[in-house]
């Protein structure tokens, strides 16, 4: 009987390589489990954050795009606010400080004007005041117009323009335009050039009895000055004042009324500092009243007191920023107790 070898062999070889494969993957899982366990470990655990990119909190009231001036001072009102104002001027400060977040300058400044006309605390109105004047550095002072501002604009200066002729127009003098477009030749306008212009006038009010006095345009408040006022005997008289026409000078030759003695501009003891802007009198209370002005002194240490012979003064660096400020014929001056 013949004996078949091919298929007996046949069988052997296919049990034979079953066993092989079936050890040779036991091995593979016991050399490459550790290594698989490792891995799967490392995929559940949490990521720790590293220094670089943790993010400090932003604090209650803290406002991220606007200088640290603006925006701390109008956070540290609103903390202030909440403890002494009304919901209702609180409500507005924290409108404000949204605002400045956000850029909008001219609607902050519009809602903390509105502020200053309702019943607070004089610590937190002083605030409120201090944030409307740093603000005027934006919106006022530079030569950027704001957005939605209705108070300053861009005019296109066109041939044969006059830069007095265009501040008039706007009841502005043209020393201010220049200061704020940094124009330093009031002649050396073209046609075509972009200028800002400011809508005035400017108006002032002035506390008698604080020695205070603040600057508005319009009916916007920019800022406040401290004042020296009139001695007793020589008050300074309360009542409603305008700039008078020609009466903006720079230390013109006065005679003391009271000694007789007249100064010159060169004298060494000048006592009327760096600029006088001459009152004239509009209500019943002042219309017959001369002699009153605002103007700068020799003695700054008098400012603060009652020591004038009934005029205002200013420190001299401030009388020239009024003096810039207020138009012959147009800005007011209420002087109150």
């Amino acid at each position: 009987m013949a004996v078949n070898y091919g298929k007996k062999q046949g069988s052997k070889n296919i049990v034979f390589y079953v066993a092989a494969v079936i050890i040779l993957a036991g091995a593979a899982a016991v050399f490459f489990y550790p290594f698989g366990k490792k891995k799967e470990n490392q995929e559940v655990q949490p990521v720790q954050p590293t220094t670089a990119v943790q993010q400090t909190p932003v604090k209650q009231g803290q406002l991220q795009t606007q200088p640290a001036q603006q925006t701390g001072g109008l956070g540290q009102v609103v903390s202030e606010a909440n403890n002494v104002a009304g919901p209702r001027v609180l409500a507005l400060l924290k409108d404000a400080q949204q605002c400045v977040s956000e850029g909008k300058i001219v609607a902050a400044r519009n809602t903390l004007n509105d502020v200053l006309n309702m019943a607070m605390e004089d610590s937190l109105r002083q605030q409120v005041k201090q944030q409307l004047q740093t603000l005027a550095n934006d919106w006022l002072l530079s030569k950027t117009v704001q957005f939605g501002d209705n108070l300053c604009s861009n005019y296109k200066v066109e041939s044969g323009d006059l830069l007095s002729g265009i501040a008039a127009k706007h009841k502005v003098p043209y020393k201010f335009l220049m200061k704020i477009n940094n124009i330093t030749n009031e002649k050396s306008l073209r046609a075509g050039q972009i200028i800002k212009v400011v809508e005035g006038p400017f108006h002032a009010v002035a506390y008698l009895s604080s020695f205070t006095m603040d600057l508005y345009l319009q009916n916007v408040y920019v800022k406040s000055y401290k004042i020296g006022t009139g001695r007793q005997g020589k008050e300074t008289p309360t009542g409603l004042w305008r700039a008078k026409v020609g009466g903006k000078l720079i230390k013109p030759v006065w005679t003391d009324p009271e000694t007789g003695r007249t100064y010159k501009s060169d004298d060494p003891d000048y006592p009327l500092g760096s600029g006088w802007i001459a009152l004239e009198g509009i209500d019943s209370r002042t219309q017959n009243i001369s002699g009153i002005a605002i103007h700068g002194t020799k003695d700054e240490a008098t400012i603060g007191t009652k020591s004038s012979q009934g005029c205002i003064r200013l420190f001299n660096g401030e009388i020239i920023e009024l003096y810039d400020m207020f138009q012959e014929g147009c800005s007011e001056l209420r002087t109150v107790e």
